[in-house]
């Protein structure tokens, strides 16, 4: 049973819109909760094909959690999200939204696997391919997204409401403030020398301008379907028109923010994966992304390695089961390194480099499951 299921109320608004669509009265053959809590979404199978649709159609509804959690502003940035997706092929098109009733109607994906399934198989050749086929995707998604903020916006004013609730990696000086409060606190290097750096870092990623693209926000590898025409993007609820660099990152890191499990991905990987992305701006015609393609993904990796670091209360916590505590810390210290790797490539991050490096060693002498044990790799590369 989903923890969010689609109600009574909300399967009628849904079967009166799909009995439109059809011309005819239209009856579901079967139901299936897809998903998780965070993630309530449900197929329903009709009797009949639905013009530009198909036999069948995933739902999402409206939830909200102790925490606020996946209230309206979710659904309405997915909405916006999947008409701004259309052009690019590599997400479901949306049928239907209703922001009253709180449901979602988009076209069905079909069944296919993960990248998480490929990345948990002994298949290394296969997780590769899907790792280059996600890169392609965010790509293609960046490249026919280029510079329609106008668009993307349209969609978001018509609500007249809330869509800035939840927002992944939106952040502005406050954030730093906040990190600068926990290092003073825990006793960890003082980030105020990090702070100008930041300031700067925070007015590029927060205006693009030219750059400026539908970014998702959440390319876990849960999030990614590997059907037989590419890479299928899901779950757009976090997505915002902005920085490339960020969707850019988590090719690299690999997932920032994906803990279930946590794992690494070999360099010739990452690599493959990089030259796919570029390959797609390229031939998407995004040169204005690509022309200083350095900085751009130095900075979005800035700001994802950020919203981990802001999690530091959490990382010194002492009521952390001892997986927890391993992979919190191993994750800042493993991104601080994937990070300056990356940032050596790019302009104006020595003060950030630097307060960055004093943490790292700061960290890995206060607790040592910091670096030991090192991470592992995802199970389809651990042999």
């Amino acid at each position: 049973m989903p923890v969010y299921p689609l109600t009574s109320v909300r399967r009628e608004h849904v079967m009166a819109v799909l009995t439109a669509i059809a011309g005819r009265t239209c009856r579901v053959v079967s139901e299936q909760p897809l998903g998780h809590e965070w993630a309530p979404v449900t197929r329903l199978v009709l009797d009949r094909d639905l013009p530009g649709v198909g036999s069948s159609v995933v739902v999402k509804t409206c939830r909200v959690d102790g925490d606020g959690h996946g209230g309206p502003a979710f659904l309405r940035r997915e909405t916006a999200g999947l008409r701004t997706a259309t052009a690019s092929g590599v997400s479901a098109r949306l049928v239907h939204a209703d922001d009253a009733v709180g449901v979602v109607i988009q076209t069905d994906l079909g069944d296919w696997p993960s990248l998480q399934d490929r990345l948990l198989t002994n298949d290394p050749e296969a997780a590769t391919a899907g790792m280059v086929e996600l890169a392609t995707a965010v790509g293609r998604l960046h490249a026919s997204t280029l510079g329609r903020w106008d668009d993307h916006q349209r969609t978001l004013d018509a609500f007249g409401a809330d869509v800035d609730t939840g927002l992944l990696y939106n952040f502005d000086a406050g954030r730093w403030d906040a990190i600068e409060r926990a290092c003073t606190e825990l006793g960890l290097p003082a980030a105020r020398s990090a702070r100008d750096d930041v300031v700067q870092l925070l007015k590029r990623v927060n205006d693009p301008g030219a750059t400026a693209a539908l970014a998702h926000m959440d390319l876990n590898p849960t999030n990614v379907l590997i059907t037989d025409c590419g890479a299928c993007l899901v779950d757009f609820e976090g997505c915002r028109f902005g920085h490339p660099g960020i969707d850019a990152a988590f090719l690299h890191y690999p997932f920032p923010h994906h803990s279930n499990p946590w794992g690494l991905l070999p360099e010739a990987v990452i690599e493959s994966a990089d030259v796919a992305y570029r390959s797609a701006l390229a031939l998407g015609g995004a040169d204005l992304v690509l022309h200083d393609y350095d900085q751009m993904l130095a900075d979005g990796a800035a700001i994802t390695l950020i919203g981990r670091i802001s999690r530091l209360p959490l990382v010194a916590s002492s009521g952390q089961s001892r997986h927890d505590s391993w992979r919190r810390r191993g994750q800042i210290v493993q991104q601080i390194r994937t990070y300056t790797q990356l940032a050596e490539r790019a302009e104006g991050y020595s003060g950030f480099i630097g307060w960055l490096g004093k943490l790292e060693t700061a960290m890995i002498d206060r607790w040592s499951d910091a670096a030991d044990p090192a991470p592992p790799l995802f199970p389809a590369f651990a042999s």
